[in-house]
């Protein structure tokens, strides 16, 4: 006799594969994730939608299933200042789920989205049930303290082909795509963009990816970036430190 699951069971399996592969919930309890499992929503978003702006009253942490979402703030001249680039698995404000303070950036799509939600009022009622999770939730909030310092000391260190070179490698090494070329780094990303990632100009970022062209270094093609030469990346960026 063969046993058929049921639509809700199937899709509480799929929830709970997904919380599987999500660093912040990987360490946890089983018993848990089925019960946060339960609690996601899905949700969808086009291209270029604001998810939530800095400021904003922070109760809800998103997992992107599908898609891209830039974390940024705006700089004292008005420009965007990106601090990360998220992708399938990647949260979005987890930080609001262990307080109540507004959001500290600002969350929108890069590429059209999908994702599933989690209240701060649903993970507190479980996390309360489950203590011995909140180690893994430092875990996490260590390494995105440890990202934003290195950000920071790229931003004084590094001159401007160093930060570029070390970005389209952090993106590549994350989100990267092999092709028959080289590594496409994996994202649909304007140059203003990529100038907003590493606080230059867009006009210095033009100069140097058309520099790294002719050398055959790396490919632009509309707004798709090859790494066609990883080793002198690399060593761009090992010469700018």
């Amino acid at each position: 006799m063969t046993t058929r699951r049921s639509p809700t069971s199937d899709r509480g399996g799929e929830a709970l594969d997904l919380l599987f592969n999500v660093v912040l919930f990987r360490g946890m309890p089983r018993t848990m994730l089925l019960e946060l499992a339960s609690k996601l929503r899905p949700i969808r978003y086009r291209a270029h939608t604001d998810i939530f702006h800095e400021g904003d009253e922070g109760a809800t942490l998103y997992i992107i299933l599908k898609g891209a979402v830039k974390i940024f703030i705006p700089s004292l001249d008005g420009r965007e200042v990106v601090l990360a680039v998220h992708r399938k698995y990647d949260l979005l404000g987890e930080m609001s789920l262990l307080d109540d303070h507004p959001r500290s950036a600002s969350a929108t799509t890069i590429e059209d989205t999908e994702a599933v939600s989690l209240s701060r009022h649903d993970f507190l009622s479980v996390l309360d049930r489950h203590p011995e999770a909140q180690r893994a939730i430092i875990d996490v909030l260590v390494a995105r303290l440890r990202a934003t310092n290195q950000s920071i000391q790229d931003a004084y260190l590094l001159d401007v082909p160093g930060r570029l070179a070390r970005r389209l490698l952090a993106i590549a090494e994350e989100h990267g795509e092999k092709t028959d070329e080289g590594v496409d780094i994996g994202l649909r990303v304007s140059q203003q963009e990529l100038a907003n990632m590493i606080g230059a100009s867009r006009v210095a970022v033009n100069k140097q990816l058309q520099q790294w062209r002719k050398q055959d270094i790396v490919d632009v093609n509309r707004q798709r970036v090859t790494i066609l030469n990883t080793t002198a990346l690399e060593r761009e960026y090992a010469l700018s430190q």
